[in-house]
């Protein structure tokens, strides 16, 4: 957005004033201003669309870690009543019959 002329007449006023006021501070404020874009049209940082393609391929990782643990064998706790598939049979005893 461009200054009107009214502006940019107060803008000088001010920056020559501060120059007879304080030489040394104007001195500081040129060296600042130096690198700053004079364009108006300078383009701004990456923005939002780096932050969002992040979060989405964290949220998929997250996603994917998530259904691995659940459906791993072993990692959850075995149903009520049963030791998780570890127990031992007994032969059966041989009763002679035969």
């Amino acid at each position: 957005m461009a200054l009107r002329e009214y502006e940019r007449r107060i803008l000088a006023e001010i920056e020559h004033r501060l120059s007879e006021d304080d030489p040394d501070l104007a001195g500081n404020l040129r060296t600042f201003n130096a690198d700053a874009p004079l364009s108006a049209d300078a383009k701004p940082g990456p923005g939002w669309r780096p932050w969002a393609v992040f979060g989405l391929v964290s949220l998929a990782v997250i996603a994917l870690l998530m259904a691995l643990i659940l459906t791993a064998p072993g990692l959850r706790d075995a149903p009520a009543g049963t030791d998780g598939g570890t127990a031992t049979v007994a032969p059966a005893a041989d009763t002679g019959s035969g």
